[in-house]
């Protein structure tokens, strides 16, 4: 008789404040569509390419080239759920005591952004018409995922090469719905409020002209957005893509910006290849909470106020190691002016 695997669930760590998400179903993601792992980087076994839309569950989004039928060929950018997700909605965001410990049930929403068709193009090949189509797909999930009054937060990553944590080489994207605000979001927020307490201005609208001030961290910008090397990069070759009109919700943000975004995007990751071909690296995007959170954080200033959405690559050159996870200090053997220095030229 086989065990049946646990439903997901939070655990909630007091001394770091912080839950820890535990998914067992994910164990067998190795074999994700029953494709073999030891043939993970091989297009004609990838379940990610057109004609074998049959070996993903079905899509919940797509761009689609005129009169092709939901999963079928034809697609530009395709979503679907994570077969084997960390996180589970017909799971119930239910308290779950254990003695004096916290636990939650495991609901929200794990999806997988299909970005091209094209089993070996990467987002540093990417035009700015297939940017802004992946782009305009992130903003409508997020969008979708937030209007269920349990999703608190919306995290979209990318994660690019098995040292960032990719477990298949077809460029694709995820996105997780969560249940609450992680500890990092409630703490970026925090310090922007206290920063527009003090100084009646939002942090990274500061942080963005100085830098264009400065330029000695700046790899690319244009009328809407800068790119830079943040000054506390903790990791080499980091990049922060802030946009220059305040903006607190990258769902909601115009998308006649989404070309210029698309650009920045491009430059640096173009750039980051350049210097070092073929880095992995992960893409985040730092955006408010949903609708039904904001409530928690809107006192004493609405968090449209205070709050700045933003992007970050993160180029994994080295592993976190123990002084990192000990510490929550990071050391960084590239400083930011050079990096920013060598990604401009």
């Amino acid at each position: 008789m086989t065990a049946s695997v646990p439903g997901p669930e939070l655990r909630y760590d007091f001394l770091q404040d912080t839950w820890v998400l535990l998914a067992a179903a994910r164990k067998g993601r190795p074999h994700d569509y029953q494709v073999p792992a030891e043939e993970i980087g091989s297009p004609d076994t990838c379940p990610f390419e057109p004609g074998k839309e049959h070996y993903t569950p079905p899509e919940v989004f797509a761009l689609r080239d005129p009169g092709t039928p939901p999963n079928s060929p034809g697609w530009r950018v395709r979503v679907i759920p994570n077969k084997y997700p960390a996180l589970h909605p017909q799971a119930l965001p239910i308290p779950r005591p254990e003695g004096f410990h916290r636990a939650l049930g495991g609901f929200g929403y794990h999806e997988v952004v299909v970005d091209t068709p094209q089993h070996f193009r990467h987002a540093d090949a990417w035009t700015l018409e297939e940017w802004r189509d992946f782009l305009v797909t992130l903003q409508a999930r997020m969008r979708t995922l937030a209007q269920n009054p349990r999703v608190q937060y919306v995290q979209v990553f990318k994660n690019h090469g098995r040292a960032a944590g990719a477990s298949r080489a077809h460029p694709h994207t995820q996105i997780l719905a969560l249940p609450l605000v992680p500890k990092e979001v409630r703490l970026r927020l925090r310090q922007m409020q206290a920063y527009y307490q003090e100084h009646a201005a939002c942090y990274l609208c500061q942080e963005a002209l100085w830098e264009h001030e400065q330029g000695k961290r700046v790899v690319y910008e244009n009328d809407a957005f800068i790119v830079y090397c943040p000054f506390s990069s903790r990791f080499p070759f980091e990049m922060r893509i802030v946009p220059k009109m305040h903006h607190h919700d990258f769902s909601i943000f115009p998308e006649a910006g989404l070309s210029l975004l698309g650009k920045g995007l491009q430059t640096a990751l173009r750039a980051l290849n350049r210097v070092l071909t073929h880095l992995p690296f992960n893409l985040l995007v730092h955006t408010s909470p949903s609708g039904h959170a904001l409530s928690a954080f809107d006192h004493p200033i609405p968090v449209a106020t205070y709050a700045h959405w933003y992007m970050e690559i993160l180029p994994r050159l080295g592993v976190i190691a123990g002084f990192e996870v000990g510490t929550g200090c990071y050391i960084n053997a590239v400083p930011p002016e050079e990096a920013a220095s060598l990604l401009r030229t």
